[in-house]
């Protein structure tokens, strides 16, 4: 047991040691393109010049290519010391425990029981006397749902030759779906992407030809044209659905930022340990949008038994929030180099506060001018309209052979109400959430 432990204990150190590699030569390759960069800029190399050395340190791949390699690297190698300490905390579990430790044991104990549901518990007794049978859960951090199994079931090896052979098409998904927090595999929602848009093809096909109602090569070609775009359709949404739910993300984060950063600067002037400005953030459930940043934090120290700062990294990495990426490497900095950490939050908060506000009255000399636009589009101009249609009326003319009556009926009932409708999404959808 102690040999093994030591054996586990030399191959993360070894693993720490394979990261530092590897963030030191992105490091290092980030600062070569950058100097390049200057060199082409003054003239110091040719354009030929420039992409040979970019090709030379990427080794043949773009920049977002390059990145996303090296950060896969690093993830990689973090979830094999996952696995690694999980291995030694399994195994120290399994050791028997010393009598003066019978009260710290107690404790943990009564730990235990305060944190244990009591409606599990409940249903346990119930099918004890029912003599059934106990099943106990295992505890997962990922399950396929039904229709991500079968999209795999079908799709698995045409998505992983795309992804192999056109990695370029989907980095764009990859990071929006990365920062999107929707839990699910990449590769599972590729596949579940290509299923679909194949089930909805034939099946769009099939109801265009029946509403065609006609065996004729035309209705066919038809039905499959119609076939193709509405597959299309269900091709782009599932593509750009990632994106939208991460800018709807990185929308609340942004607008909860401000005051989350006042509520650790208050809880940081108490004097509390770092990582409780976040355990009383999370439990107070004022914050919903960054609610799941924050779990995450949570979870990777709690959890995991990462440190706060390589917590705040693995967070900073795949928030949608550039504003709250830029917090947490600051506190990063402020944690590592010994900074006074309330000053930084309070100067923070300050900026932050500052910022919202600004942010507010942007959005209400915005308002202001749309209300004018408002004015002159669905109040004047509709008036100057029905007068015009109204001379019109009188002299018995016509516009593109629709007397002024109809067109008077159309733009009361339909043109009118469809633009205000319009009107009102669109200020629904620029208005930030207060």
């Amino acid at each position: 047991m102690k040999e093994d432990l030591k054996q586990t204990a030399a191959l993360i150190i070894k693993t720490v040691d394979e990261i530092d590699i590897h963030k030191n030569n992105f490091i290092n390759a980030k600062k070569r393109i950058k100097e390049l960069e200057i060199q082409l800029n003054t003239k110091q190399i040719t354009k030929s010049q420039f992409n040979s050395n970019i090709d030379s340190i990427s080794r043949g791949k773009t920049k977002d290519q390059f990145i996303l390699n090296y950060e896969q690297k690093i993830l990689s190698l973090f979830d094999d010391i996952e696995s690694k300490l999980t291995d030694i905390t399994s195994s120290i579990s399994k050791t028997p425990q010393m009598k003066d430790n019978k009260e710290k044991q107690s404790h943990f104990n009564d730990e235990i029981i305060k944190n244990i549901d009591k409606t599990y518990i409940k249903d346990l007794v119930k099918k004890k006397k029912r003599g059934e049978e106990l099943e106990i859960p295992d505890y997962i951090l990922y399950k396929t749902k039904r229709y991500g199994f079968i999209s795999n079931f079908f799709m698995e090896k045409f998505t992983r030759y795309l992804v192999i052979n056109y990695d370029n098409l989907f980095l764009s998904l990859y990071k929006s779906l990365k920062s999107s927090g929707i839990p699910i595999l990449s590769k599972t929602y590729i596949s579940m992407m290509l299923l679909s848009t194949l089930l909805s093809f034939i099946l769009s096909s099939i109801l265009f030809f029946l509403i065609f109602q006609s065996l004729s090569i035309i209705s066919i070609i038809n039905s499959l044209l119609l076939g193709i775009i509405f597959s299309s359709s269900i091709l782009v949404f599932f593509y750009y659905y990632p994106s939208i739910v991460s800018n709807n993300r990185r929308r609340k984060i942004k607008n909860d930022l401000p005051f989350v950063i006042v509520h650790m600067s208050a809880i940081a002037g108490s004097g509390a340990n770092p990582i409780s400005m976040f355990n009383l953030i999370l439990t107070s459930g004022e914050f919903k949008g960054v609610e799941g940043e924050i779990k995450k934090i949570v979870n990777y120290v709690n959890l995991f038994g990462y440190n706060l700062s390589t917590s705040l990294k693995l967070v900073s990495t795949t928030t949608p929030s550039k504003e709250f990426r830029e917090f947490l490497n600051g506190l990063v900095t402020n944690i590592e180099t010994g900074g006074d950490l309330g000053q930084y939050l309070n100067a923070k908060a300050s900026d932050a506060i500052t910022t919202y506000k600004l942010d507010r009255k942007k959005y209400v000399d915005t308002l202001s001018t749309y209300s004018d636009v408002y004015t002159g589009v669905l109040i004047a101009a509709p008036l100057l309209f029905f007068a015009t249609l109204a001379i019109i009326q009188v002299l018995g003319g016509e516009i593109f052979g629709i007397t002024a009556k109809t067109i008077a009926v159309i733009g009361t009932f339909i043109v009118i109400p469809v633009m205000n409708i319009v009107y009102l999404l669109f200020i629904n959808i620029i208005q930030p959430e207060v």
